[in-house]
């Protein structure tokens, strides 16, 4: 039986597919999990689910962090309110002839440092250094996205989601499968954080958390410069990243899916291709470890959105969305998610408050 005393929840378990909840049931029963909070977009992942955050005593997983670390949301909402009506066409194709999506990595590598695993692990220095610097500044594929939108105020704004591309998942696949064999201790996906592993695998991932905030930053950069905003701008980006690991006085706190939202903290959340981007701020509350949902959610798998979402449907709902919107696609349609109202519902008021809401005009998707 889990121990439902240690559990939080924004959003009724029954509502949750069963493996979901199973993901819950399992991670309750951890020793050395102290506590666990359910964000209302949650649905199942890798080991925990998404929109899953847990506080670990003195212990660390991979397995939690997951497989994108430091994937996250960058926003500007410019002080720019220039109109682009007319013009959506031409800035959708120039972001994608500028900035590559998908598996697609850039012809000549940017500037970067250089990585030297916290292990020593000469195959694991040579996986990420052959990807290394040709995908700062790739936004990826999947649910990763570049929106360009109007905020309440009218004003021009940017939003990206993207990740730490193939160099986190190399990070993470090589600390998965050795936390399989080490700190014989505890179960397979865990490390010892005072231990020689949990230490060099949080060095490691700091580093693809970092190494992901360079790749948003660099295609902010590209997307202003395409929109004509100047620069300076940049000073105004909330960043935020869901997937990560924090080492607190409290216990190692891990968030899967799931954003930030200490006391004051911009947030972002967005729902899907149609229905928009909230910006967010932090209510602090220690209940749910201060965290929030970090989108609406999946209601449908990739493999069965495609089975059984209606194309024609997926192009009508996109109307007057300048966007990619055909069967390469159609697992992101709108109809994939859960109804993003309903989720902000759920956190409005308890984790964060809503500051701001943008528009979409602009999609781009890998």
């Amino acid at each position: 039986m889990a121990n439902l005393d240690k559990l939080r929840t924004l959003i009724p378990l029954y509502e949750l597919e069963q493996e979901a909840q199973n993901q819950i049931y399992d991670a309750l029963n951890l020793s050395f999990l102290k506590v666990m909070a359910i964000m209302p977009d949650c649905h199942v992942g890798y080991s925990l689910t998404i929109g899953g955050v847990a506080l670990l005593d003195g212990v660390i997983s991979p397995a939690y962090v997951g497989y994108d670390i430091g994937c996250g949301m960058c926003c500007i909402i410019s002080d720019d309110t220039h109109n682009i009506k007319g013009k959506e066409e031409i800035i959708f194709n120039k972001i994608y002839e500028r900035i590559p999506v998908g598996f697609n990595s850039r012809e000549r590598g940017l500037d970067y440092e250089e990585f030297k695993s916290a292990s020593g692990d000469k195959d694991l220095d040579k996986k990420v250094l052959d990807r290394l610097w040709v995908q700062v500044g790739t936004l990826g594929g999947g649910n990763h996205f570049i929106e360009i939108g109007e905020s309440l105020e009218g004003r021009l704004s940017i939003t990206i989601h993207s990740g730490s591309r193939n160099i986190g998942h190399s990070i993470a696949s090589y600390w998965m499968k050795l936390s399989k064999s080490v700190d014989k201790d505890l179960p397979d996906g865990f490390f010892h954080l005072d231990g020689e592993y949990g230490q060099n695998y949080l060095k490691d991932m700091k580093f693809a958390q970092e190494y992901a905030l360079r790749n948003r930053k660099v295609m902010m950069e590209e997307v202003l410069g395409i929109l004509n905003l100047h620069s300076r701008q940049m000073c105004n980006m909330i960043n935020e990243n869901h997937n990560h690991a924090i080492v607190t006085s409290e216990g190692v706190l891990h968030r899967k899916g799931a954003t930030p939202a200490d006391k004051g903290q911009l947030g972002v959340i967005p729902g899907n291709m149609r229905d928009g981007v909230y910006v967010t701020k932090g209510l602090g509350n220690d209940e749910y470890l201060s965290s929030a949902s970090h989108g609406a959610g999946r209601k449908f798998g990739r493999r069965k959105a495609k089975e059984t979402i209606d194309l024609n449907n997926f192009i009508k709902d996109m109307k007057g969305i300048v966007c990619k919107a055909d069967k390469d696609t159609l697992d992101e349609s709108p109809e994939a998610y859960k109804n993003i109202n309903d989720v902000m519902s759920r956190q409005e008021g308890i984790v964060v408050s809503v500051e701001n809401f943008i528009k979409p005009l602009i999609n781009i998707k890998g």
